[in-house]
């Protein structure tokens, strides 16, 4: 490999990492993030699988109750309730106690028969089940058979839905639900974040793009101020310079009784680098004779390919103040293709007086990991296939509950990218000092003496070989709350759904960004086909940010748009980082 090539891609693989959060969630990524109570269908694939428990459940009634003697009022155990119409035959048995519960009635009328033997049957006609109802009542059934008086105790009784005197009521979701049974990406969910707490677009734009000088473009001498100003940019004295590319190639979700079952595809891109304002001011005022500069700098990305599987389901009990909770899990079989990170890594830089000509002496320290297509051997081409042999596998699991308090919000919790990945293809881990010589004039030389001080190192007997090494996944909490206005204020026009996040990611440092991030998201609904979002941030590696989104919500199609970082793109602003995502999705 040539050598310029090799530093290319050097340079590419910095600059291609994991802030931590969902890219490709393009619902949330509107509302700032706010999404560990909010996502549905899909979107709770990877952020929270309780979640998962809501598919379809305002599609169907719930019809409960009990089943006791007519004349003892005693429970009957073992009765066995079934709902008869077209294409429908759903039925349950009673427990010890007498109660029963059939879930996902679809809507319709039907005719419900409840046996048990040596007691009558009840057949109740006209029984209505509408959508999103839930229907409780008691079932009487008189005790038939020898000695007893057949004219009073009939071996069937027939009575209409509204004899019953059941209790019906309607059940809404407390947050929004947009009741689909069924939902599939119809494109890849496609998610990109690109960001950096120094520097910035427009810093490029001022200082690195050159001057126009008689209808050319060339370099700008950089004065002492315009030096300056590069310095300030930096928020914090260690640079990082981050990017994410997240997609979910392929997922869809269903339900199959009273469980919410997603499946997905998702490939997961990311890389880091960190660089001190001190090795930026090294690159702008060059390196005096006699100077030593000493640097900590950091490099870390992978790319990850996931296969999960995730389920949610509603217990069946509740509290006194707390209803409807799910619970789920989520179990994802990773491959790895790549692997870079760095511990303690750093540099140091002396350049030798005037006495003994120009010579500069670098030495690096600290331990580097890395696994997959190996850039630092110069004897062997790069060669880049969408379906490579992983370098690593693994297994991570996502776990989650959510839960409506008090009936006036929504709260949940989880834990996500739990697990990790055994590298096991050219592992390589460098540690330990290493130090070459950059000498020469011209320069020509100088590119010459780095490139075979390199070339020794890379070849050196430093340079160890691994069976295999682990890394930790970029595990994740998320807590949030949420409800929707109309509940606080009946007369409120359309659905406004307010949410708030708190995300604190606790996993592996060498992919991911570890400040914790709070976030405000608002959804609106004037006409249910037209959702309007937008939430704010604090923390995290991006600070401030404010989100946009919206999209087209059809009875069976669905499209949304959103970018996470509409400040840095106004008047005004930095243009340090960038999101952007957009979906089509299938539903009915």
């Amino acid at each position: 490999m040539k050598f310029k090539t090799l530093i290319f891609l050097l340079l590419l693989s910095s600059a291609i990492v994991y802030a931590g959060d969902e890219k490709s969630n393009v619902r949330g990524l509107g509302m700032a993030g706010a999404t560990t109570v909010t996502s549905r269908t899909i979107d709770a694939i990877g952020v929270n699988p309780a979640l998962l428990g809501y598919m379809g459940v305002a599609q169907g009634a719930e019809f409960k109750g009990k089943v006791v003697d007519a004349d003892t009022k005693q429970p009957i155990p073992g009765a066995q309730i079934e709902i008869k119409g077209k294409g429908v035959n759903l039925s349950a048995r009673t427990n010890l106690s007498g109660n029963f519960s059939i879930v996902n009635i679809p809507p319709g009328k039907y005719t419900v028969v409840v046996t048990k033997k040596g007691y009558q049957t009840i057949t109740i006609i006209n029984f209505q089940a509408n959508p999103g109802s839930s229907i409780n009542g008691v079932i009487r059934s008189k005790l038939i058979g020898p000695g007893k008086d057949s004219q009073s105790s009939q071996e069937e009784k027939v009575i209409t839905f509204e004899e019953t005197g059941f209790e019906v009521k309607g059940v809404k979701a407390l947050i929004y639900n947009d009741r689909s049974g069924f939902t599939m990406n119809l494109i890849p969910q496609f998610g990109v974040g690109i960001g950096a707490n120094f520097l910035g677009y427009q810093i490029y734009l001022d200082y690195f793009t050159g001057v126009d000088s008689a209808g050319k473009k060339v370099g700008k001498y950089l004065s002492d101020i315009d030096k300056q100003k590069i310095l300030d940019s930096f928020t914090e004295d260690l640079g990082t310079l981050l990017t994410q590319i997240d997609v979910k190639a392929l997922s869809f979700a269903f339900r199959v009784s009273n469980v919410g079952i997603g499946l997905a595809l998702r490939e997961r891109a990311f890389s880091r680098f960190d660089m001190q304002r001190d090795f930026v001011r090294f690159l702008l005022y060059g390196n005096s004779p006699g100077s030593i500069y000493s640097f900590d700098v950091g490099v870390g990305g992978a790319w990850l390919r996931e296969y999960s599987v995730s389920i949610g389901t509603k217990l069946p009990f509740e509290l006194i103040a707390v209803k409807n909770i799910n619970v789920g899990v989520g179990v994802k079989f990773i491959q790895g293709f790549g692997f870079v990170g760095s511990e303690n890594l750093g540099l140091t830089i002396e350049t030798a007086d005037s006495s003994r000509g120009y010579e500069m002496t670098a030495n690096i320290r600290g331990v580097v990991k890395r696994a997959g297509v190996d850039f630092f051997d110069p004897d062997k081409e790069a060669k880049f296939t969408p379906f490579p042999t992983p370098a690593g596998t693994g297994l991570g699991f996502d776990l989650g509950v959510s839960a409506e308090i008090l009936g006036l919000f929504t709260a949940g919790i989880s834990v996500t990218d739990i697990g990790s990945i055994n590298w096991t293809k050219n592992a390589v881990i460098v540690s330990g000092d290493t130090t070459f010589k950059f000498s020469g004039y011209t320069t020509q030389e100088r590119i010459d003496s780095l490139k075979e001080s390199f070339e020794n190192y890379v070849k050196s007997s430093e340079r160890k070989r691994y069976e295999s090494f682990s890394t930790g996944l970029p595990t994740a909490i998320r807590i949030g709350v949420a409800t929707d206005l109309k509940t606080l204020i009946p007369l409120f026009p359309g659905r406004m759904l307010i949410s708030a996040d708190y995300f604190q990611p606790i996993g592996d440092e060498q992919m991911m960004f570890k400040k914790p991030k709070l976030a405000l998201g608002l959804e609106w609904r004037p006409i249910g086909l037209l959702p309007l979002r937008t939430g704010i941030s604090i923390g995290g590696f991006e600070g401030f940010a404010l989100s946009v989104g919206t999209g087209l919500n059809l009875p069976f199609l669905e499209f949304n748009i959103a970018t996470g970082n509409l400040n840095e793109i106004m008047s005004g602003g930095n243009l340090r980082n960038f999101s952007f995502a957009t979906e089509l999705r299938l539903k009915f």
